[in-house]
């Protein structure tokens, strides 16, 4: 694994401990559940960069030399790397850190705050606020074999082939295989760049290629790779931006931003998008669904707070109702789950 990103983060803790201490400055970049990890992750290269410049945390030259070596010494690279692979807890808080660290996902996020912050439709907000960003789209280039392929198929039977690939990319995961899972991501991937060459612009062409992207982050997951899901999360959110771009009401675009924040525990902003992309599109089922999921990880993560409770229960209510009408999305062992979560919530409720 390369450790780009683990050494980007290193670089602003070690800038930020000038004067305040390295402890200070981990838990205010990283957040005390990351800086956990991170700290362990962090301590050989701390030690050798001490080792190097002992005013390392009182002088901010010496923190800028440090900061340079980080840049240029391969092996305090590849400390950093060696210290994240044989972490034994705290990777995956390591890896949401790096995502929200990510400048893309970054921007992006502070455009749709700049839109939900604005009076008015919030989808005409957002849309404007986004078409400040100059971000694009990188497409893959397919294959010559695929092109082939390709070239009978109109845009939406590329979409549903993809789309197919996609499901049985999402099942692979589900059930740990990465090397599976990874077949069916590159085959979809293919199809659906050499769809957009043809089509730059299709937006059931980039929503699909976008959750592509984010399965590929899952799959990346799943093998440790840092910059894998990094970079997955990264292509997706462009994707669905792109998409936003030129109708914000797009709702698979919508609930696709939700799900890249979601999967960097930025609960608030997937929660702010789901509730948009549901108020949207009221029947869309997976909308309902990951709304909940980001409301369950809320809750988690934030405590028992009354409001997100209330949203909750109603999200479970609405989903009971919803589920039954929609069996081809949801299975039956989906809507067990939702009638026990909300019949657990009410009965701690009534204590």
């Amino acid at each position: 694994m390369e450790a780009k990103e683990l050494s980007s983060v290193a670089k602003k803790i070690i800038r930020a401990a000038v004067g305040v201490g390295l402890e200070e400055a981990g838990t205010r970049i990283c957040g005390p559940t990351a800086w956990k990890g991170f700290r362990t992750v962090m301590s050989p290269v701390v030690r050798e960069l001490e080792r190097r410049y002992p005013n390392l945390f009182l002088v901010e030259k010496e923190a800028e030399k440090a900061v340079k070596d980080l840049s240029t010494d391969e092996s305090l690279e590849k400390m950093l790397a060696d210290g994240f692979s044989s972490l034994k807890t705290g990777q995956d808080e390591i890896r949401w850190l790096l995502a929200q660290q990510n400048e893309t996902m970054k921007t992006i996020g502070m455009s749709v705050d700049i839109g939900f912050s604005q009076q008015g439709n919030k989808l005409e907000a957002i849309q404007a606020a986004l078409n400040e960003l100059k971000l694009q789209v990188a497409v893959p280039s397919p294959s010559d074999a695929i092109l082939r392929q390709a070239a009978s198929l109109s845009a939406q039977d590329i979409y549903k082939r993809a789309a197919t690939l996609q499901t049985d990319a999402v099942r692979w995961v589900e059930e740990g295989d990465a090397d599976a899972a990874d077949q069916r991501i590159e085959e979809a991937r293919s199809f659906l760049s050499a769809g957009l060459k043809r089509d730059p612009g299709h937006p059931d062409l980039l929503v699909c290629m976008g959750f592509v992207e984010k399965t590929r982050a899952q799959a990346a997951q799943l093998r440790s790779d840092v910059d894998g899901y990094v970079k997955g999360l990264d292509e997706a959110a462009l994707c669905f931006q792109e998409v936003l771009k030129r109708d914000p009401g797009n709702v698979g675009a919508l609930n696709g931003m939700a799900n890249t924040y979601y999967f960097i525990h930025d609960y608030d902003r997937a929660i702010k998008l789901g509730m948009l992309s549901l108020e949207s599109a009221p029947g869309y089922g997976p909308a309902a669904w990951d709304l909940m999921l980001s409301l369950e990880g809320k809750l988690t993560q934030a405590g028992p707070d009354p409001s997100v409770i209330h949203q909750l229960l109603e999200i479970y209510r609405y989903l009971e109702i919803l589920m039954p009408r929609q069996g081809a999305a949801f299975s039956a062992s989906n809507l067990q789950y939702v009638q026990k979560q909300r019949e657990a919530i009410e009965r701690k409720g009534s204590h």
